[in-house]
C-alpha cells in the first residue's frame, strides 16, 4: 500500500511537471493549424478566381456568391450601402479660416473698444462651438463665464489643435 502511494505521489508531481508544457504545445500546434486552414482557403479563393471567364467580372462568378454569403461580405456590403452623411454646417476649411481671423481680430482691433471686443469674443466663441461639432469635441462654452470661460477658451482652442485645425496664422505666428 505504501508502494502505491508513493507512486500516486509521484505521478502527481510528475504531472504537475510535465502539463504546462502540454499546454504550450497544445496552443502551438492550434496556431500553426489557423495558419493552415488560412493558407487553404486562400488557395481555394486563388483556384477560384483562375477559374472565372475572362469576360466576366469577379463580380458576377463564384467568388461573389461566396463573399456575399459570408458574414464578412454581408458587413461590408450593409456599410458599403449606407448613404454618406450630409455636411452639417460650413466646411472645416472655412471654419478654421474664420477662426484665425476672428482670433487676429481679438488680439489687435478689438482691444480699442469694449462694445467690439464682446462682439468679437461672441463671434469667436461661436466659430469654437461649430467647429467643435464638426469634430465630436466636447465644449462648455455655454455653460462657464468669467475666468473659467478664459479657461475653458484655452481647453477648447487645445483639442482643435491636437485634431488638426490650424488655429494660427502661419504668416504672423500670432495665436
Amino acid at each position: 500500500m505504501g508502494v502505491l502511494h508513493g507512486l500516486l505521489v509521484v505521478g502527481a508531481i510528475g504531472l504537475i511537471a510535465v502539463a504546462p508544457c502540454l499546454v504550450c504545445l497544445l496552443l502551438i500546434s492550434a496556431d500553426e493549424a489557423v495558419e493552415r486552414v488560412g493558407r487553404v482557403i486562400r488557395r481555394i479563393g486563388r483556384k477560384l478566381v483562375r477559374r472565372k471567364a475572362p469576360e466576366a467580372g469577379w463580380r458576377d462568378g463564384p467568388v461573389r456568391r461566396w463573399w456575399h454569403l459570408s458574414w464578412a461580405g454581408r458587413a461590408l456590403h450593409t456599410v458599403a450601402a449606407a448613404p454618406p452623411p450630409v455636411p452639417s454646417g460650413p466646411p472645416i476649411e472655412q471654419l478654421a479660416g474664420d477662426l484665425r481671423r476672428l482670433n487676429r481680430l481679438r488680439m489687435g482691433v478689438a482691444t480699442r473698444s469694449p462694445v467690439w471686443f464682446n462682439a468679437v469674443q461672441r463671434a469667436y466663441d461661436e466659430a469654437l462651438r461649430v467647429a467643435c461639432g464638426q469634430l465630436g469635441i466636447d465644449q462648455y462654452l455655454d455653460e462657464v463665464s468669467g475666468v473659467d470661460l478664459e479657461v475653458e477658451r484655452l481647453r477648447v482652442e487645445g483639442e482643435l489643435q491636437r485634431a488638426g485645425l490650424a488655429l494660427r496664422d502661419t504668416k504672423t505666428g500670432l495665436r
